[in-house]
């Protein structure tokens, strides 16, 4: 049966020798004090077999159903296969909108101002990670991210707004929209100019400092070939989204192009990296494994393209 924990900052000391079972467990979180009074299940698979303590971290993000679960069936065979813990946060819609998880609380949508950083949805992933150190015993001083279509939103957004997060690799796999990078604002050589969540002018985060930053990180662009339905699922289809393409593929292709242009530019390096996932749409245990087998999604079968490779495999 699953087990549900509370933690909050005046349970910290007394959790600090407790620990989550091994295979699927979760715990409920309100550890972060500026954000405490909304909650966040947190879904984690540890595997079965191995030292905990010495183990990679993975947190997943995921897509518009917000359900962490998911994030850990798109992850728990590889995570047991190779040894591996995977983290899958759920931010419910109770309490985080649209505004809150896939553009991380940043600006007040009613004033139009950037809120305070420790108002971010962001702001929780950090201190998230040192409490499931005390709970789980890992010694990892980095983590990576990975995060499918709002997810990849999440996950992009995030490396832009905490440029000290403590984030060794990322991925971000079929965003429906994205931060373009370029401080004067405008998006694929348009007039208009946009701000915050579709670019990063007039924002805190156009100064070259958050740039140089963001494209030094070991970052991907993940994208389904398929995925390039205009009136798919949950494609945005405001001014500011059209305006980076017609669908999540051409998007994500036009915004690391820009974002390549800009790095350029500016004369920052760019360690970002382009993966095309051959005949995958909007799926995300797709994204993970690259390809299904004759048995399914299994370990034995994946592509270089997609997530698990990007993040594990090299």
């Amino acid at each position: 049966m699953k087990r549900i924990l509370v933690i909050t900052l005046a349970l910290l000391s007394s959790l600090a020798g407790s620990a989550l079972n091994r295979g699927v467990d979760s715990l409920v979180y309100t550890g972060y004090g500026p954000l405490s009074d909304k909650p966040v299940t947190v879904y984690t698979y540890l595997p079965t077999w191995g030292d905990l303590t010495t183990m990679d971290v993975l947190i997943t993000f995921h897509g518009a159903e917000r359900s962490g679960m998911n994030g850990i069936i798109c992850w728990r065979e590889w995570a047991e296969h190779d040894g591996f813990i995977v983290i899958s946060p759920e931010f419910s819609k109770k309490y985080y909108k649209e505004n809150d998880y896939q553009f991380g609380g940043v600006r007040d949508p009613e004033t139009g101002t950037i809120r305070p950083e420790e108002q971010w949805t962001y702001s929780i992933v950090e201190p998230l990670f040192e409490y499931l150190r005390s709970l789980i015993g890992y010694k990892a001083e980095t983590y990576h991210i990975q995060g499918h279509s709002a997810g990849g939103q999440f996950v992009h957004r995030y490396l832009i707004a905490k440029p000290g997060a403590r984030v060794d690799r990322a991925v971000a796999c079929n965003p429906g929209s994205w931060t373009w990078c370029n401080p004067a604002g405008t998006i694929n050589g348009s007039e208009e100019t946009y701000t915050w969540p579709y670019s990063v002018g007039g924002t805190p985060f156009a100064d070259e400092a958050h740039l140089r930053a963001f494209f030094a990180r070991k970052f991907f662009v993940c994208l389904g070939s398929r995925d390039n339905d205009p009136g798919g699922k949950n494609v945005p289809q405001n001014a500011a989204a059209l305006q980076q393409g017609d669908h999540r593929l051409m998007r994500g292709q036009s915004f690391f192009m820009e974002s390549r242009r800009v790095a350029l530019s500016m004369g920052l390096p760019f360690n970002w990296g382009l993966s095309i996932v051959d005949g995958i749409g909007h799926q995300g245990r797709g994204m993970v494994y690259g390809m299904r087998g004759p048995n399914g999604y299994t370990t034995s079968v994946y592509t270089r393209t997609a997530a698990y490779y990007l993040i594990f495999g090299e």
